[in-house]
């Protein structure tokens, strides 16, 4: 019954915020090299075994194509007019 509930307060609140939240995410790859940087640098941190293998430059370069994602590569659409 949870699980339900937050499921349609999830879809309800997408819909009022994000009329097409579904072709939204699909193009958010800023959003998810952004999940990338933080999930590499959590693990850069709290396992140190794994630092031998991954560079320490990893996270920024992450954070740098997010930018690059957001700014260049995705096209910027304008926000619906209320009166429409």
């Amino acid at each position: 019954m949870l699980r339900t509930l937050f499921t349609g307060a999830r879809d309800a609140v997408a819909r009022v915020l994000i009329p097409d939240a579904a072709a939204t995410t699909k193009s958010a790859w800023s959003l998810r090299l952004i999940e990338l940087a933080a999930l590499a640098d959590i693990i850069l941190n709290v396992v140190p075994v794994v630092s031998n293998y991954l560079p320490w430059w990893l996270t920024l370069a992450l954070l740098v194509g997010a930018w690059i994602a957001r700014h260049l590569i995705q096209p910027k659409k304008e926000a619906p007019v209320a009166d429409q």
